[in-house]
């Protein structure tokens, strides 16, 4: 058994080392072709390329061989901009972590044919495949993955006598444990593996060995020893500046971010959120590996449990942890930005979920089977098909410059010696890897909202910014300090920036930034979203699976709602609209479009018009409600999106009233209470139209019912005393 375990059935060691090579250059291939040209528009990637040319520190928990080995890899790769070399080494990364899967498979007897098609399998899996593009540190985190998993299978399989001397196999194995969790702390989550291994091959190892195993682990630790000693010597990037002990454990622990995936998560009970993120993970698999690897992965535990009791408990303890119980304890609810954070994740579980596949598919199809070889490997080819056809349309990324042309759009619209505040990850570090690694427009100081009132972030922003002060940015009081202390610069915030207006202030778009001024503005000739903007690729919000690039495309159309609005504003509606039009071919569900556009036809009495874009409004708003309730938003979000549907329907029903339609904007009225029992202003229209026909007693009640929602509802309570007066 420990033979037939060793060794492929009849496949020598030559045609082996060819397929492996073949699937590895394959894998490759297919990534370098797809890659995103520059930094790619997701979650970190502008941050860790700026970490790793300023040698910086990147935000908890480091990352520090991450860091360590694209700064090297930035020299070694002479050609390209800094993001699409570690978007290569992502590749690379990434087609080794196929290779490694390839081992596993054959070091558990697979043929070398079906071995290599399960590997492709993986490989075009969509999101190694993603990950594959950008510069991050996931793929990386495979391979250290597939790695592991393949020594330890190795030191499992081995022969009694290989077992009592081969020691270097554990030692290697948590050497690049150790490491790789300097690269990210996640790959803990594998450590069932390690201890089932290890527990099967306990009788091999002695105290001592045992005790050189855990000296060599805290070795591979030793990487972590970066971030203090690169902190203490000021890098420009210097998150939570982890320069003492305690301050390291606050990185390394995640203090920051609640010592959670992601704050998003604390404003939900624990465990609340599982079923719902725990359904989209079943129906990740399903997709990813062409809708037959999990009855496959079924067959695949069943069979290793027969075969190799070992890896079978192994690797079922590692998935538990790094799949469901991961899921659990993150608690991120089911909306589509979460979602995109917590998918990332599922990495780890699908290397283990593949090498159930592989057994499986082996089980059914080939093992102790006539022409099972060819047939399995032929499944699998078809399989790997299915996933090509349906991914690579999405998954060709080499034109998408979406996030360049953003960053660079940015600046652009800003003068010499401003100041912009910006919030969201990706929008922001795209905009730290043009000043940062690209060294453009260092005079613009760009200011991140979240971590304005961190000491670190504040000490670094003034040595590259002197003349700026900051402050936290949370609130009006907050914003209005910031203004005044900057006094006499030109200051901006980005679409993605939550901005508090102070008293005094106005607001103007200027193309996809907004200036912040005291004088009253004037509409402007030139518009810089018409004539100094490329928009080089296809800027439809709905045309992406993924999130983040649909999430920049937003931008762009909430600065084209914005210019829209302002035009209404000021009396050009026609102009106006011709933004607005275009920020709903950008990004269909935007409701505050569509109710500008009804205002500007209800300005000019054009009431027909005015009433079909605020139908349109409602149904949009309807959408909106869709979407809150299945991705679980908080119940303050879901009021909100009910006041400004009533809000709506109030409108429309004053539209309807200008046109003659009292009964008509009754029902809507009615609606808009419906919609949101709040709302004091829907109570106080439909008594104005009881009014007119001299129902008192039913202008009392509805007049009451909108003074006992808003008691400072003045105009309300005078027109109720009056009622009540032509009521007696």
């Amino acid at each position: 058994m420990t033979q037939s375990l060793t060794r492929p059935y009849g496949v020598t060691l030559i045609w082996t080392l060819m397929m492996g090579i073949f699937i590895y250059f394959c894998s490759f291939i297919l990534y370098l072709y797809t890659l995103f040209s520059g930094v790619a528009p997701y979650r970190d990637t502008g941050e860790m390329v700026s970490a790793a040319h300023t040698l910086g520190i990147a935000h908890p928990p480091g990352y520090p061989f991450y860091t360590l080995l694209s700064r090297l890899f930035l020299a070694v790769l002479p050609f390209g901009n800094e993001g699409y070399r570690l978007n290569v080494l992502s590749a690379l990364a990434g087609a080794a972590t196929v290779w490694f899967i390839y081992k596993i498979f054959v070091r558990l007897s697979l043929p070398s044919l079906l071995a290599s098609f399960l590997a492709l399998l993986l490989a075009t899996s969509y999101l190694q495949w993603y990950l594959s593009l950008v510069s991050e540190m996931y793929t990386l985190n495979t391979l250290f993955a597939a790695c592991l998993l393949y020594l330890l299978i190795r030191f499992s399989t081995m022969s009694d006598d290989e077992a009592r001397t081969g020691y270097g196999i554990p030692f290697i194995a948590v050497f690049l444990f150790g490491i790789g969790l300097g690269n990210r702390m996640d790959l803990l989550l594998l450590s069932p593996a390690f201890l089932v291994i290890f527990w099967y091959r306990r009788r091999h190892m002695s105290i001592n060995a045992l005790m050189a195993v855990s000296i060599v682990f805290v070795l591979g630790l030793s990487i972590f020893a970066y971030l203090p000693i690169r902190s203490s010597a000021g890098p420009l990037l210097d998150w939570n500046h982890p320069a003492t002990l305690s301050r390291l454990w606050g990185t390394l622990t995640r203090k920051t971010h609640g010592g959670t995936l992601d704050l998003i998560s604390e404003s939900y009970a624990r465990g609340e959120n599982f079923g719902a993120t725990f359904v989209f993970y079943v129906q990740h698999l399903f997709r990813g590996f062409a809708y037959a690897g999990i009855p496959l992965a079924f067959f695949g535990i069943v069979s290793l449990w027969k075969r190799k009791r070992d890896v079978a408990l192994a690797t079922v303890a590692a998935w538990l942890v790094c799949g469901p119980l991961f899921i659990y304890l993150s608690n991120m609810p089911p909306n589509t930005h979460a979602l995109a954070i917590l998918e990332a994740h599922f990495l780890l579980p699908n290397v283990l979920c593949m090498l159930w596949i592989g057994e499986g598919l082996w089980h059914l199809t080939g093992r102790n089977r006539p022409w099972g070889k060819i047939g399995g490997a032929g499944f699998a080819g078809c399989l790997v098909l299915f996933n090509l056809a349906q991914n690579f349309p999405e998954l060709n990324k080499r034109a998408n410059f979406i996030a360049y042309d953003y960053s660079k759009n940015v600046l652009r619209s800003l003068p010499p010696g401003s100041i912009l505040v910006m919030k969201k990850d990706v929008q922001l570090f795209s905009l730290w890897n043009r000043q940062l690694v690209e060294d453009r427009r260092p005079d613009a100081a760009v200011v991140s909202q979240g971590l304005s009132g961190s000491f670190w972030y504040v000490d670094k922003f003034i040595r590259r910014h002197p003349g700026v002060t900051l402050c936290p940015l949370h609130g009006s009081a907050d914003w209005a300090a910031f203004l005044a202390t900057n006094r006499g610069k030109d200051i901006y915030f980005s679409c993605d920036a939550e901005y508090s207006r102070p008293d005094g202030y106005e607001e103007e778009p200027d193309g996809i930034v907004s200036r912040i001024a005291k004088a009253p503005l004037r509409p402007r000739g030139d518009v810089l979203l018409d004539y100094i903007y490329p928009y080089r690729g296809n800027f439809t919000y709905g045309a992406y699976r993924e999130f983040f690039t649909p999430d920049i495309i937003e931008d762009y159309a909430r600065a084209h709602l914005e210019q829209g609005q302002y035009f209404v504003r000021a009396g050009l509606n026609e102009r106006g609209r011709a933004y607005l039009r275009r920020a709903l071919a950008m990004r269909g569900l935007m409701p505050l479009a569509a109710n500008s556009l009804a205002y500007s036809y209800f300005a000019e009495g054009n009431y027909a018009r005015a009433k079909e874009n605020y139908l349109r409004t409602i149904e949009l708003y309807s959408g909106y409600q869709e979407l809150a309730v299945r991705f679980k938003a908080l119940p303050e979000v879901r009021a909100s999106i009910a006041r400004d549907q009533a809000d709506a329907y109030i409108a429309l029903g004053v539209c309807i009233e200008k046109s003659g339609g009292d009964e008509e904007a009754l029902r809507y009225y009615a609606a808009a209470i419906d919609a949101y029992s709040q709302s004091a202003r829907a109570y106080f229209n439909r008594a104005v139209i009881y009014w007119k026909r001299n129902d008192w007693q039913q202008v009392v009640r509805e007049l009451e019912s909108a003074v006992r929602i808003d008691p400072q509802f003045k105009e309300a309570a005078g027109y109720l005393n009056l009622a009540r007066q032509k009521l007696r």
